[in-house]
């Protein structure tokens, strides 16, 4: 019987956008290996449904739960968040900037509100909420900051020329993040996933169907699935990755090599 177990008891993590997609599966997976959550979520009534939803799985658990309805691009927001955070919890061990949204558009067709409202969401938004939890980190000397970007500022996609943009952005960031904090007990790390079956991707491939077959398109022959992502997440938020800072970890089924 194995004994390999990685336990995150009695750290707490937010998750932004953590109601639906990857956040939630890695709120899931975080609150099976005993962490605390801070159930981020945006002003819609399709995220209210499912933050309410998401607490009610998680709470039989045994975990505690504390939701935070809060667009991440707003700063007087974020900064309520992160208080509301700390007054229930005490701390935040765990980051993980997740949020983001999909506005597929042609280079030449785009928009500047189009790029302003991808780029305020991704880049300032993981900006403000990393911002606000950084001191924190510093005070009780450790945490775990976890970028989710994407294989697309490898080789370009995602539906729009904003969206690898933002998400390089995400990644400059985590790269000064590590120069400045990995010597205050702080890790910052970035997963970047491709393929993986959300809402996103279903929006192009619908039915199961049609899903299964693009998958078998891929290396690894199969769509990712938000589960896949969680997994790296609770890693490399854990002990086992204690040595691991400042790495670039794709989770994308071979995807940024496929041709």
């Amino acid at each position: 019987m194995s004994n390999y177990i990685i336990s995150l008891e009695r750290k707490v993590a937010l998750v932004t956008g953590g109601a639906r997609g990857i956040g939630a599966e890695c709120n899931r997976q975080l609150a099976k290996a005993g962490a605390k959550i801070v159930l981020n979520y945006y002003h819609s009534d399709i995220d209210r449904d499912a933050a309410v939803k998401l607490e009610q799985e998680l709470l039989p658990m045994g975990t505690e739960v504390i939701k935070c309805e809060a667009d991440i691009s707003s700063e007087d927001e974020v900064r309520d968040m992160i208080e509301n955070a700390i007054g229930r919890f005490g701390k935040i061990d765990i980051l993980v900037n997740n949020a983001g949204v999909a506005i597929p558009s042609k280079f030449e067709e785009m928009s500047f509100d189009s790029w302003k409202k991808m780029t305020s969401v991704i880049l300032d938004g993981t900006f403000l909420v990393t911002r606000y939890v950084i001191p924190h980190m510093i005070r009780q000397k450790s945490g775990n900051v976890i970028m989710i970007s994407t294989n697309a500022t490898i080789n370009g996609g995602g539906g729009s020329a904003s969206y690898p943009a933002a998400k390089a952005g995400m990644e400059g960031l985590a790269k000064q993040l590590v120069k400045e904090y990995a010597s205050k007990g702080i890790r910052t790390n970035i997963i970047q996933p491709a393929v993986i079956d959300t809402d996103m991707l279903r929006g192009r491939y619908p039915t199961d169907e049609q899903m299964a077959e693009f998958g078998k398109a891929q290396p690894v022959g199969r769509v990712g699935t938000p589960e896949d992502i969680a997994n790296a997440v609770v890693f490399l938020a854990s002990d086992k990755s204690s040595y691991i800072c400042g790495a670039s970890l794709l989770v994308d089924g071979g995807r940024a090599y496929y041709k």
